[in-house]
């Protein structure tokens, strides 16, 4: 049988390492990475690799945030702190309960793990691709979709790249169409301060 491993006496106080102490904290971080994601989309001309590593970045930074909102409310409960908030059975259920309610979080997770692990992590999220996408005004439309391989569009995205901009598609295979990172991430972090307000994380304004 195995030993079981002591608890670290500074166990809970991961500011010590981090500067972060609480799942608001957590969550002014994630939203910091959004902020990155946001500028590389917007920026003009957009650079892909930017585009993309600053997703992945968020991506893990949104995953981190459910994992010390799971941690905290855990602490605060055994503390007599906080309840269990309705919907939620038990805190072993608490990655489920956060995906019910955040938009996009089975996505978000997928990418993470995947990220981290360095292997296809589908977990939630089957045969989930998020990929680099490019984007056009209404009147470049039809000319972006007449482009016949990636050197066309490569062409196409160079010689309009004050107004065309990429960004990171999801979907599943076999998906007509796909999401905007922009769309999914923005919508997955509104869910998370939703979240964070009604477990009584988010500070008075």
């Amino acid at each position: 049988m195995a030993r079981r491993r002591r608890r670290h006496e500074w166990a809970d106080h991961p500011e010590l390492l981090t500067s972060i102490r609480t799942p608001w904290d957590k969550y002014q971080k994630a939203d910091w990475n959004f902020a990155r994601y946001e500028d590389e989309v917007f920026k003009r001309p957009c650079n892909a690799e930017n585009v993309c590593f600053t997703a992945l970045d968020f991506c893990v930074a949104l995953t981190s945030l459910r994992d010390w909102t799971r941690v905290s409310l855990a602490r605060d409960i055994r503390a007599g702190l906080r309840q269990l908030p309705i919907g939620l059975a038990g805190l072993s259920e608490f990655d489920a309960f956060a995906r019910q309610l955040i938009p996009w979080m089975f996505a978000v997770e997928a990418i993470a793990n995947t990220t981290k692990h360095a292997e296809y992590r589908d977990t939630g999220w089957p045969r989930g691709i998020a990929m680099p996408h490019t984007f056009v005004p209404i009147n470049l439309k039809e000319e972006h979709d007449n482009c016949r391989d990636g050197l066309d569009l490569f062409a196409f995205m160079h010689r309009h790249k004050d107004v065309a901009w990429w960004d990171v598609a999801l979907r599943q295979q076999g998906d007509e169409e796909a999401t905007p990172g922009y769309i999914a991430f923005g919508d997955a972090l509104e869910g998370w301060e939703q979240v964070l307000t009604t477990l009584g994380y988010r500070p008075a304004d």
